[in-house]
């Protein structure tokens, strides 16, 4: 196995449709050898994939398939790494209440400590290059948003996460890039009419029936009416990623804009800005809590 001359980097979540499905091409565009992985990469493989495109088996949950990962990496390029991209992640939507604690976990092994598991394998090939890792987070991660309180903690976690890791690997050569990533036009919410990404059909006794069709549309992205076109979003992160930035960039939708936001105006006005159409306000919650709350103490 012939070992790579050019600068290499590995993107992981890379399937069609997907912000890392765009990075790769943005990537290879800029002269990179690059390993796209996700957990069946035959899906990778398409005719808009360039020469120096390496499409690997990759699953950030599981500690002998980010070894064996590891493993080819290494011999392909000499023990040595420039670019690493956590990019893969899950969605989980849905109350708070009604979320299911296994689906809660799943969504943070792979948000969180997969993006972990797969940093500490490759930071020695890193330090070796001198090289950068951009961890794909999320607007949510900063923001609270009703109905999404799964998926938003895991970004914060991961935002906390990357900026930690940008502040420890700095004295060993490593810059490290948080993206806070906004809407974007992406499959992210093609899986939850099947059930997966969002959490089962809400009780018949729940508080928040009334509103359960507003609910959907979250989940569903039809609330998002600011979305970018991915291809420009991920050309800006590589800009970003190649350009010295370290620390938070936002990029992406209205990410710009909500991080001035959150910033500048009162806590409880930008609370009501951001779900004042998303049903948290409606009245019929409230009744529906108080009318069960008189049955059962009756």
């Amino acid at each position: 196995m012939s070992v790579i001359k050019r600068p290499a980097a590995l993107i992981t979540g890379c399937s069609p449709g997907g912000l890392g499905f765009e990075l790769v091409k943005a990537f290879e565009a800029r002269g990179f050898h690059v390993f796209a992985t996700a957990r069946n990469p035959a899906k990778i493989l398409t005719s808009s994939m360039g020469a120096n495109v390496e499409a690997i088996p990759l699953d950030v949950v599981s500690r002998e398939s980010i070894a064996s990962c590891l493993e080819h990496v290494r011999k392909r390029t000499g023990d040595k790494l420039d670019v690493l991209v956590n990019n893969a992640g899950v969605m989980l939507m849905g109350p708070l209440v009604h979320a299911s604690m296994e689906d809660a976990r799943k969504t943070y092994d792979v948000n969180v400590f997969g993006t972990l598991a797969v940093a500490q394998a490759f930071t020695p090939l890193l330090a070796r290059a001198r090289g950068v890792i951009l961890n794909i987070s999320s607007l949510a991660g900063a923001i609270p948003m009703a109905w999404q309180g799964v998926y938003n903690s895991s970004k914060a976690a991961k935002t906390f996460l990357s900026e930690t890791l940008r502040i420890e690997l700095e004295p060993v050569g490593i810059r490290v890039v948080t993206a806070m990533v906004g809407e974007m036009s992406t499959n992210i919410y093609d899986h939850v009419d099947s059930g997966e990404g969002f959490s089962p059909s809400l009780p018949k006794e729940s508080w928040y029936k009334p509103v359960e069709d507003i609910i959907r549309a979250q989940g569903r992205g039809q609330l998002q009416l600011n979305n970018e076109d991915p291809r420009i979003t991920a050309q800006n992160l590589v800009n970003d990623t190649l350009g010295g930035k370290r620390g938070k960039t936002w990029r992406g939708g209205v990410a710009g804009f909500a991080s001035v936001a959150s910033w500048l105006l009162p806590g409880r006005l930008f609370e009501w800005i951001l779900h004042k159409d998303r049903g948290v306000y409606n009245p019929s919650i409230t009744r529906v809590a108080a009318a069960q709350s008189i049955q059962s103490v009756g």
